[in-house]
């Protein structure tokens, strides 16, 4: 089996923690270079912190990928990386509407207190649904539902929680949310992060389709969905990015 090395000439993904010397520079490209500079002077082997961590796992392989030139063993890794952390499940992507508007008119304080109040009622829906909320950046949320049932139910949930917030509430201080879902083959690392096609495409339906107000589930993912709505959503498609999303809309607002 063909060995990819790094510059250094050490077999790629592995990490030395003699010395006070940083990693490589292309080991900086990921995670994994934190976890090589916390390990630098561990007297244990740190291949046992990465089998301990799924994170630092995923790093170390997909490091070896990157620093690999040889085309049967890349594929090799790739079918490791896959066979790893590959799973099917729903993604759930949310935006906070009206960043700019209300970061002009309020400032930007006023709209980071909104999203210290809408974080809590997003994890404590996906919680309620059996998700996993992976990640919070800035005013967008990630999860991971196992079915799109689930990612569905929270985000009416989601959005029974935010009418009852808005109800005696002035304009500027109402929330509003956006929602992407999608249902595919993902790479899932632990409770942390994820990946794949499934991942990319609720972003652009959370993030860059959605209005104020709507939750947007690719076709397959609302095949997939078995729970009575009040409506049939409306039926849409868009090409975005060079790809075609066949999706289906919610509106939320005619449940606030």
């Amino acid at each position: 089996m063909p060995e990819c090395r790094d510059a250094s000439g050490r077999l790629a993904g592995t990490i030395s923690h003699r010395g006070a010397q940083p990693p490589p520079t292309h080991a900086i490209f990921s995670v994994g270079y934190s976890l090589a500079v916390r390990n630098m002077n561990n007297e244990n082997d740190p291949g046992d912190a990465i089998r301990k961590d799924p994170e630092a796992e995923f790093e170390a392989l997909l490091a070896r990928y990157a620093a690999c030139g040889d085309v049967a063993e890349r594929a090799r890794l790739d079918d490791e990386m896959w066979e790893r952390f590959g799973t099917d499940g729903a993604v759930f992507i949310s935006d906070m509407s009206g960043f700019s508007r209300t970061t002009r008119a309020l400032g930007i304080s006023h709209f980071l207190s909104q999203i210290h109040e809408m974080r809590p009622i997003i994890a404590r829906a996906v919680g309620d649904h059996g998700g996993v909320l992976l990640k919070a950046e800035t005013d967008n949320c990630y999860a991971y539902f196992k079915e799109p049932d689930n990612a569905l139910k929270a985000s009416l949930q989601i959005n029974a929680a935010l009418a009852e917030y808005n109800r005696n509430r002035a304009g500027p201080d109402k929330m509003f949310i956006s929602i992407g879902i999608d249902y595919g083959r993902l790479l899932l690392i632990g409770e942390v992060e994820f990946f794949g096609d499934p991942v990319n495409t609720a972003s652009k339906l959370g993030e860059d389709l959605a209005a104020r107000s709507e939750i947007l589930l690719t076709r397959r993912a609302m095949d997939k969905v078995t729970i009575d709505l009040e409506k049939s959503p409306d039926k849409r498609q868009e090409r975005i990015s060079g790809i075609d999303i066949d999706y289906v809309a919610i509106d939320m607002a005619t449940r606030s």
